[in-house]
């Protein structure tokens, strides 16, 4: 999760080549910013069909295609059940959709818009790291009391509730999630090709900047 890169802005820019190039004056960067972090960290799609930067079924391709990308990062080389596997991707659109941000004002720059936000900074990973590890050492101290081997769980059974238990830590803090202290960034949204485009150096760092990530070392 330390390197997960949430791909759904980028993809957003894709779908909009040829409604937003050349647009000039016109070009809202607050509106369009705005739109782009509701669908993708939200699955809101008002602004987005407001604004007409894609039909709804582009929408939902841009949404899920994040979701699809943190999901390959969280389970990376993990096999798990469908019914699990479902749980975790609601996890991963429940974290995501209590991100807190506000899009501020955008100042246009020479041939680019500044925008600013405002956010505060979701403590999830570190609550969640530290009850899985009590979780984890309850198992482990479980099987290590089970006298007749025959008794024990399988391999497939272990992981099976480890994974329970990553996904109950997750679920957690997710309900339980603290915040920091408002504090702002700036996305740069250059015009690429005759296309706004948001910074991608940028958008990874909002993502840093919006959980700590810092702080998801697994």
């Amino acid at each position: 999760m330390k390197k997960t890169r949430r791909i759904a802005l980028l993809l957003a820019c894709v779908l909009v080549v040829g409604v937003l190039g050349g647009c000039g004056n016109k070009f809202d960067a607050r509106a369009y910013l705005q739109a782009m972090l509701d669908l993708s960290y939200k699955n809101d799609t008002t602004e987005f069909m407001d604004l007409k930067l894609g039909t709804a079924e582009e929408a939902a391709k841009v949404y899920e295609s994040g979701v699809d990308t943190a999901m390959t990062k969280f389970l990376e080389g993990v096999t798990v059940s469908d019914e699990l596997e479902a749980e975790f991707r609601q996890l991963v659109q429940d974290m995501y959709g209590n991100a807190k941000y506000t899009v501020d004002s955008a100042e246009k720059q020479d041939d680019e818009w500044v925008v600013t936000i405002t956010y505060e900074k979701m403590m999830i990973f570190e609550a969640m790291l530290a009850n899985y590890e009590t979780a984890v050492t309850n198992l482990y101290t479980e099987w290590s009391g089970v006298a007749d081997e025959a008794q024990l769980p399988t391999e497939e059974e272990m992981t099976d509730a480890l994974l329970v238990a990553l996904k109950d830590s997750m679920k957690d803090a997710i309900a339980n999630a603290e915040y920091a202290e408002p504090a702002t960034t700036t996305v740069k949204i250059e015009l690429i090709d005759d296309v706004w485009t948001p910074n991608s150096k940028d958008i990874e760092n909002l993502e840093m900047l919006l959980f700590d990530s810092e702080n998801a070392d697994f």
